[in-house]
């Protein structure tokens, strides 16, 4: 397999497996791909360290980033702002690795409109009890946190049947199989657009089922 030339861009809900997806590429593939590490204002999870999940940053030195168009794409998502530095994505060589970014949507249409080419895969549960599993199974948030990346999942689940390329993760294995054929050019699709709409129905209708229990729960030990 050739080197894709373009940034890979992995895009999708949270809880999905998109930093999952993003480690297995870079170790089965160090001569391809490369991690983009995101800045973020949100404090480390236990285990987390500063240039390996992400650059830990201060809300001032994060909007400095801003005013001086240091971030190639950013966004603000459950209160704390999340970017990609714009030197993750020059200085790209003809035999070097590309980077690799797990970004939320609105990172990915300003990555796409600022053209760079990035080549971009929507990466999406195979269904709604498994995908809140995962949620839940983090143990670092709490339910109303959940809750609130469920509500957001939802805006973007909306909006997927208008991106190009999707792999469902069934199994981590194969989705980095399918992941590997869709930048070279041999993606196993989906059988289309109606495919792609109505598995995102049956994830919006488990959203806003757990939704409705994590609010109910909450309201009951109140």
């Amino acid at each position: 397999m050739n080197a894709p030339r373009r940034p890979l861009v992995l895009v999708g809900p949270s809880g999905v497996g998109k930093t999952t997806i993003a480690d297995r590429l870079v170790r089965m593939r160090p001569e391809l791909f490369v991690l983009s590490v995101s800045a973020t204002t949100r404090r480390p999870r236990a285990g987390e360290r500063r240039g390996r999940e992400y650059e830990f940053v201060s809300r001032p030195a994060f909007r400095r980033m801003i005013a001086g168009g240091l971030l190639a794409e950013w966004a603000e998502v459950h209160g704390e702002y999340y970017g990609t530095p714009a030197g993750n994505l020059e200085d790209l060589s003809e035999d070097g690795p590309v980077p690799v970014l797990d970004i939320d949507i609105q990172g990915a249409r300003q990555i796409m409109e600022r053209g760079t080419g990035a080549f971009v895969i929507f990466i999406l549960p195979p269904g709604p009890a498994e995908w809140i599993d995962r949620l839940a199974g983090r143990g670092t948030e709490s339910p109303r946190a959940i809750a609130r990346r469920l509500a957001t999942a939802l805006e973007e689940l909306g909006a997927a049947p208008s991106f190009e390329h999707f792999v469902v993760n069934t199994d981590l294995d194969r989705t980095v199989r399918l992941v590997l054929a869709a930048v070279a050019g041999r993606q196993e699709r989906l059988g289309g657009a109606s495919e792609v709409a109505a598995l995102c129905r049956g994830l919006e209708a488990g959203a806003r089922s757990e939704i409705r229990r994590l609010e109910g729960a909450r309201k009951e030990r109140t």
